[in-house]
């Protein structure tokens, strides 16, 4: 037994959200990424970080300010690639006359020293956090309201077939006889 009027589909919701959601495109930001500001010095990890970081969908909604803090998100990615810069130093001939075993725990314990003395925990948390207030993770699109859709071709979106996990979903309030197919019996 229902209790009370139904409700009204035609009225307005009095708790709409006040901010409304920013769309931003799929294909992501089209043309060359800006400069970088003077005051940053980027190395090659960092200028690959910038113009990927520049492609992405959120890159379409980033204003001049945003400059600045994604220059440093940027300067981070050389930060921690200049951390793994050792890597290429071979401790077999630095240990000449060693046994492998030897060469295995000298390689464990400078491996051990450098993540201690590094910092990089550090270093990726500050990108973490910058990652959120730019919007590259799924919770700072939240804060922000951010919404990502996809390319409209004709005016309306893909309903179905491959690549697409909506396909064969029902829509609320869709037309259920329209998803109806008629099948000839042999």
């Amino acid at each position: 037994m229902a209790r009370g009027p139904l409700p009204n589909p035609k009225k307005r919701r009095t708790n709409d959200p006040v901010i409304p959601t920013t769309e931003l495109p799929a294909g992501g930001r089209k043309g060359r990424p800006p400069k970088v500001p003077e005051a940053y010095n980027l190395g090659k990890a960092g200028r690959e970080w910038w113009k990927w970081a520049w492609g992405t969908p959120q890159a379409a909604a980033w204003s001049p300010g945003n400059l600045y803090v994604l220059a440093r998100r940027a300067q981070l990615e050389d930060d921690l690639d200049a951390l793994d810069l050792n890597d290429d130093l071979d401790l077999a001939d630095l240990l000449a006359g060693a046994d492998e075993e030897a060469i295995e725990n000298v390689s464990y314990a400078l491996e051990t020293l450098k993540k201690a003395a590094t910092g990089k925990l550090a270093i990726v948390k500050e990108m973490r956090e910058l990652d959120k207030v730019l919007g590259l993770t799924p919770k700072g699109m939240a804060d922000l309201r951010w919404e990502i859709v996809g390319a409209k071709e004709g005016g309306e979106q893909p309903k179905g077939g491959e690549g697409n996990p909506g396909a064969g979903a029902v829509v609320p309030g869709g037309d259920r006889r329209a998803r109806l197919s008629v099948v000839k019996a042999s």
